[in-house]
């Protein structure tokens, strides 16, 4: 029975844990999700929550309509945001081995920037620093992630480019 439930752990047939939240760090149904959401209590990775703002979600004119960003400023935007964070993350808290940013449209995801290190520790002091900081006017929302594969936790959006 033991072998069973291993084998079933963080996966659609589990019934328990929620599969979503054990890929992804996140799940679309938040706190009203019926399956648990087993929180790390050490990880290699990180999630910044909503740090990102993608200019052709948020640009919005004085009369309420969505002004035009072109392509070419949305990539130069993601560009400089992530040189920026990957920098100033890797000098004052340890070696990235990975770093993905979410540019979905779901509440779960918008923004949130996935950040795995190469040790735990780095993590951990990463987490508890990160969370007394500031990033373009709004607090950082740090937290543990069971996230440990990129390519296992990536949406078919992402897949199709």
């Amino acid at each position: 029975m033991a072998e069973y439930l291993a084998s079933i752990f963080g996966t659609e047939k589990d019934k328990v844990n929620c599969s979503f939240y054990f890929k992804i760090g996140a799940c679309r149904h938040g706190d009203r999700c019926s399956r648990l959401h087993n929180k790390p209590t050490f990880s290699q990775t990180i999630v910044l929550l909503n740090l990102y703002r993608n200019p052709q979600n948020t640009a919005q004119s004085a009369n309420g309509s969505h002004s035009l960003v072109s392509d070419v400023e949305v990539q130069e935007h993601y560009d400089d945001f992530f040189e920026e964070v990957f920098t100033e993350v890797e000098q004052k808290y340890g070696e990235i081995e990975e770093m993905n940013i979410c540019d979905n449209l779901g509440d779960h995801l918008v923004g949130n920037v996935y950040v795995k290190f190469r040790r735990e520790e780095d993590a951990e002091r990463a987490l508890q620093e990160l969370n007394n900081r500031w990033f373009n006017g709004q607090a950082i929302h740090a937290e543990l992630s069971p996230v440990t594969d990129f390519r296992e936790s990536c949406c078919r959006q992402y897949e199709m480019g």
